[in-house]
């Protein structure tokens, strides 16, 4: 069900409003010189009202809606349209799609989910945090876009974790750690690096947008944000490079187990390749000396024994085994 909040403020105070109507936050602007206006899993009805109260372009609107849009930066007259990316981890990871519209006086953030990064600048805000308090919206608009990158880096050392862990099985016995692990690990971090990749591209164009209402003093926030994106991105591939070779040692170690197992039967095979052959020709049907007798048998167990210790001390000369 959609849910529309309200954060207004101004060095005087903050004003906050719950669950209520795109209308009424069409008000609360009027009152506040900075307005966040945050919307969980918008529907047709406040799309509709958005593009007619805050004359928001219908195809921003229809992205910011869809959620599998890949992270951009367009710019419609005096609203600037971003989309972000977030790193979610249920069952699985996966990213998740923030958007947000920017004007003077407002800041509007769409999602589907509850994104937990958000309240901290909501705490922030509400304590009065000066800095805040004082500056216009591009501010607020780069502290969100800051927050969701600095969450990235505490599921990168989840993973991070999670590679050491597949680095210490393989130590400890390759054949217990299953390539199938190896490969899952490598899809999520190929799945995580193509999602994100496209957003430092993104950031990049944000530092070069010309927008009347971004201070000089946030773009070089924006300098810092973009760092920490390329930082992010240069883990994801450390990352992605460290669990291919890990990949191709198991392969090789699964391979060289197979190996050992082959020279350990075709030893075995060798090695009593010459009681094979005795005992079939002692066993066919043909009458020769000592077939009946117990000198025979004797020599026949001789024979064995003897082809048997000698292919054994020849294989143990070549150290076969």
């Amino acid at each position: 069900m959609v849910r529309v909040d309200a954060l207004s403020y101004s060095p005087e105070g903050v004003v906050e409003e719950t669950d209520i109507s795109v209308g009424r936050c069409r008000e609360i602007i009027e009152k506040q010189p900075v307005t966040w206006i945050n919307i969980v899993d918008i529907d047709v009805r406040t799309r509709q009202e958005l593009e007619t109260l805050f004359a928001l372009h219908p195809l921003a609107l229809e992205d910011a809606s869809r959620m599998d849009i890949p992270p951009k930066v367009e710019q419609y007259d005096d609203v600037l349209f971003i989309v972000a990316r977030t790193i979610v981890w249920s069952e699985a990871i996966e990213t998740d799609q923030l958007s947000l519209f920017l004007s003077k006086r407002i800041v509007i953030t769409i999602h589907d989910k509850i994104f937990p990064q958000l309240e901290d600048i909501r705490v922030r805000i509400r304590r009065k945090d000066p800095k805040l308090l004082k500056s216009g919206t591009d501010y607020v608009f780069y502290m969100i876009l800051d927050t969701l990158v600095d969450s990235y880096f505490p599921n990168l050392d989840r993973l991070d974790d999670i590679i050491e862990g597949l680095e210490e099985g393989m130590i400890r016995d390759p054949n217990i750690l299953s390539i199938d692990k190896i490969h899952s690990v490598r899809t999520d971090l190929v799945k995580l690096r193509n999602a994100l990749r496209p957003q430092r591209d993104s950031f990049a164009q944000l530092m070069r947008i010309d927008i009347p209402f971004f201070k000089k003093d946030t773009r070089n926030y924006l300098r810092d944000l973009y760092d920490h994106m390329i930082l992010s991105l240069d883990r994801l591939d450390t990352q992605r490079e460290i669990v291919t070779s890990l990949m191709e040692v198991q392969t090789a170690l699964v391979s060289n187990s197979v190996n050992r197992v082959i020279k350990v039967l075709t030893i075995i095979f060798t090695v009593t390749l010459p009681l094979a052959l005795l005992t079939s020709a002692f066993g066919m049907n043909v009458d020769f000396p000592g077939r009946d007798e117990p000198l025979g048998f004797a020599m026949a167990l001789i024979l064995m024994i003897g082809t048997t210790a000698a292919m054994a001390w020849y294989l143990k000369r070549k150290h076969m085994f």
